[in-house]
């Protein structure tokens, strides 16, 4: 646990932030709320050891969703897709948008599957849980 522990705080060492120490002993999973950021996180372990899944939120950049593993690596999982291609034929960038949420649609539901529930207002448009052109 130690690799893992140190990975993420090497990851948000700018924004010090850290897992907090109960989260760790416990092996409970939780959120960190800080500098901007939404962390949400939980602990698992497979064939391989250990790992830590985390989904990282920040308004200034994409969201990641990383696997931290005991051994030292790190594998990037699914995030919500930020932007999506357009076309200027009404029909194509129809197909593009509703693909955008289709996708961004089962990727939320695989975040709620494992626990993170908290969305930020970014999140929730890219997940077309708010309708963004109503006025």
């Amino acid at each position: 646990m130690d690799q893992i522990t140190r990975m993420f705080a090497e990851r948000f060492a700018n924004w010090d932030i850290t897992l907090p120490a109960e989260s760790i002993r416990l092996r409970t999973a939780g959120h960190i709320e800080k500098t901007g950021w939404l962390i949400q996180y939980c602990f698992g372990h497979d064939e391989n050891g250990e790992y830590l899944d985390y989904y990282a939120s920040h308004r200034m950049t994409d969201d990641e969703h990383i696997r931290l593993c005991a051994d030292g690596s790190q594998s990037e999982l699914a995030a919500l897709g930020g932007l999506y291609l357009t076309s200027t034929d009404p029909i194509e960038a129809k197909r593009l948008k509703e693909e955008y949420f289709e996708s961004n649609r089962k990727i939320t539901e695989e975040l709620v599957t494992k626990g993170f529930n908290l969305f930020t207002i970014n999140m929730q448009l890219q997940a077309g849980l708010v309708d963004s052109e109503k006025k």
